[in-house]
């Protein structure tokens, strides 16, 4: 699992990067440096042309075609994305990771049985890649069988704890409220609701988070409370369809004095599926951080081949 990135981090693969493309600019993995870099900056159309430079250099640089994908998955390109994928799974034989991003895209696809096809491959390389264990368990909630998914986001969440000297990191928070929506499915409503505040204080911004504690305790019937954390959510999130709803139903409930059934309300199944896609040196997505301005510029162009002029300051 990736720390997240800091601004240091970015200088330093800024420096590196740099330096690869001044001593061994035959390398593809200078170039694979380069557009590391952009991908983390968000500037995926460089980060792209840099990658592909590598998989040029190097026809067979698995992690190049993997970044590659990347790259476009992050545009929601994802025919492009799983196309690099399969590509990186021909060269990385052995290696879990392509079989995980390929069900990744998928999942985003709406194809369930081919997603389940690829973790299971994933799972059966790496059974204790907790990630791969985490998308399994969305894929069995999305199939209803709530048993199943329980077990799998159980699995994955020992392991994470598993890892000796470590604090758990905000970018399991999807975990946690995943696990409080299964507990919730199972009637275990307490449970549910301490889970989704053990998220929250993984993330204390969260949208979701705020939004899942919400509907919990509106099928508690706490009311004003579940319109409070409502209000939470769309402070974070103001385009947030469900807690839009939610709010508007709860607020109609306090306004009537009516008894409020919320069992049937099911907002699915906003359940929180990006883990994975984000695992290559992706803790940028949501980052209003700003990173040093690049000295690593596109200057020239010949034919096929992109050269980049570095300056020397």
């Amino acid at each position: 699992m990736s720390p997240k990135i800091e601004i240091d981090d970015f200088c330093f693969l800024y420096d590196i990067a740099h330096r690869l493309v001044d001593d061994f600019p035959e390398w593809s993995v200078s170039w694979f440096a380069v557009g590391s870099y952009y991908y983390l900056t968000g500037k995926q159309d460089l980060a792209r042309r840099y990658l592909s430079k590598a998989t040029q250099l190097d026809r067979l640089f698995g992690p190049a075609w993997l970044a590659y994908g990347h790259s476009f998955a992050r545009d929601n390109e994802h025919d492009q994305a799983m196309a690099a994928y399969f590509k990186a799974l021909q060269l990385m034989k052995g290696c879990h990771l392509p079989l995980l991003y390929i069900g990744v895209e998928y999942g985003l696809t709406n194809n369930a049985k081919l997603a389940e096809k690829f973790f299971k491959e994933a799972l059966a390389v790496a059974p204790e890649d907790p990630f791969v264990l985490h998308e399994l368990g969305v894929v069995a909630f999305q199939n209803h069988d709530y048993s199943s998914a329980e077990v799998y986001f159980a699995d994955a969440f020992s392991r994470v704890q598993g890892v000796k000297g470590s604090v758990m990191s905000p970018r399991w928070e999807p975990l946690l409220n995943n696990m409080g929506h299964v507990a919730r499915k199972l009637g275990r409503l307490d449970e549910a609701l301490e889970l989704h505040r053990r998220a929250l204080a993984l993330k204390p911004v969260s949208a979701s988070s705020f939004a899942a504690i919400g509907h919990v305790l509106a099928m508690q019937g706490e009311i004003p409370d579940a319109a409070e954390a409502f209000h939470a959510a769309l402070g974070v999130r103001r385009d947030d369809t469900f807690a839009t709803t939610m709010l508007s139903t709860v607020v109609e409930q306090m306004a009537s004095g009516e008894a409020a059934v919320f069992h049937a309300v099911d907002p699915n199944d906003h359940l929180e599926i990006p883990l994975v896609g984000q695992d290559f040196l992706d803790a940028l997505k949501n980052s209003d951080k700003k990173s040093p301005s690049p000295k690593l510029d596109i200057i020239k162009e010949t034919s096929s081949e992109v050269e980049m002029d570095i300056t020397n300051e």
